[in-house]
């Protein structure tokens, strides 16, 4: 992967990651379906195709797995973000 598409697919993850803390910000607890669109336009920027529908998810699981897939481009073991976010 050039060094371009790896900073590419960060900023598209960084993006994602400011998406759910702005809905938790507002109260948000689970992912609603504008929320999902946008989700899924920047998992797709970011070269990761959403295997499952996000709408309905929770948002702390949702940052869950983008921590991981940050962690994966990193090449990092995965981080659970419940240390993250004291949950």
């Amino acid at each position: 992967m050039t060094v371009r598409a790896h900073k590419s697919r960060q900023v598209a993850l960084d993006r994602c990651l400011v998406l759910l803390e702005e809905a938790q910000m507002r109260g948000q607890s689970r992912i609603d379906g504008q929320l999902g669109t946008a989700l899924r336009k920047n998992l797709e920027r970011a070269g990761v195709i959403a295997d499952h529908r996000l709408e309905g998810r929770r948002i702390d699981r949702v940052l869950d797995d983008i921590f991981a897939l940050q962690a994966q481009l990193l090449g990092q073991e995965p981080e659970d973000s419940r240390h993250h976010n004291g949950a």
